[in-house]
């Protein structure tokens, strides 16, 4: 029974703290070009506490954040894989891309990931990566 559960899992959504979801909506959809995909409450009805921004085909990277007080607020960090060419690519668009501030340099790590990272307005920490054998699934 527990190998039909597991084998089941079909995606994994990582929560992030934000200390204001408005401005991580902008600095996740402006700012890196991912895309909202739904924002709680909508429509500016009252304070947002939530939101869910995604990038790839299908909503593969997906990340929900929810308001926390600045007091309050933890960092997290995920790691976000991206197609042979593209990687390279987005880490040339970001060094060029203002309000972009990087905890790490584009490297080549031991354990065989190209690798940079960055922070967002809060933080967070977003390593970028690829493999460097065997190829990369998402790559066009």
């Amino acid at each position: 029974m527990s190998s039909h559960v597991v084998n089941s899992a079909w995606k994994v959504i990582p929560m992030f703290e934000s200390r204001s979801i408005s401005q991580t909506v902008d600095f996740y959809t402006k700012t890196l070009g991912f895309e909202l995909a739904s924002v709680k409450p909508e429509h500016g009805k009252s304070e947002q506490y939530f939101c869910s921004i995604f990038i790839g085909k299908k909503a593969e990277a997906n990340f929900y954040f929810s308001k926390v007080s600045a007091e309050s607020f933890k960092s997290s960090h995920a790691y976000i894989a991206l197609g042979t060419s593209e990687l390279d690519d987005f880490h040339v668009y970001l060094k060029r891309t203002p309000g972009v501030e990087f905890d790490k340099e584009i490297e080549d790590t031991p354990w065989g990931f190209r690798q940079f990272t960055i922070k967002d307005i809060d933080g967070n920490l977003l390593t970028f990566f690829k493999f460097l054998e065997g190829g990369n699934p998402g790559e066009e």
